[in-house]
């Protein structure tokens, strides 16, 4: 094809962009054998299915980053998990242990209270001398 074809399929290509990848698909067989509408409608769609495997492969790529680097955290967090409690309890092992003195009770006297004296109860009165005399009896 000379230049001026390029240019026509060009300016076809152009024409036929604004169709979705399923119209362009059910176009293609329209258009006659060699023609330059299904040479573009075939260029056309080999470049949108191009950009959709490359979109594909960027995602698979990403998801496959994602999951090299979960499995790479799922095997190093552990292991250094397990080196740091084993370096630790060998440094609790090493240190002497001391045990905090225990309180000693001791039965110290306590000094005696003085007694008090106990207090003397109240005496009781005497009763009255009999010449005082004696108390009314009863009466009827």
């Amino acid at each position: 094809m000379d230049d001026f074809d390029f240019e026509l399929v060009d300016n076809e290509k152009r024409h036929l962009s604004r169709h979705s990848l399923a119209r362009l698909k059910a176009l293609a067989p329209t258009f006659s054998e060699r023609s330059r509408e299904r040479l573009a409608c075939v260029e056309l769609i080999a470049e949108r299915e191009q950009a959709l495997a490359q979109a594909v492969v960027r995602v698979a790529a990403r998801r496959s980053m994602w999951a090299l680097f979960l499995s790479v955290v799922a095997l190093v967090v552990p292991i250094v998990l397990f080196v740091a409690w084993t370096m630790f309890q060998q440094k609790s092992a090493e240190e002497p242990r001391y045990e905090r003195p225990r309180s000693v009770v001791r039965n110290i006297p306590t000094p005696e209270p003085t007694p008090e004296p106990e207090p003397e109860p109240e005496k009781t009165p005497e009763p009255l001398p009999s010449s005082l005399g004696e108390l009314p009896g009863p009466t009827l």
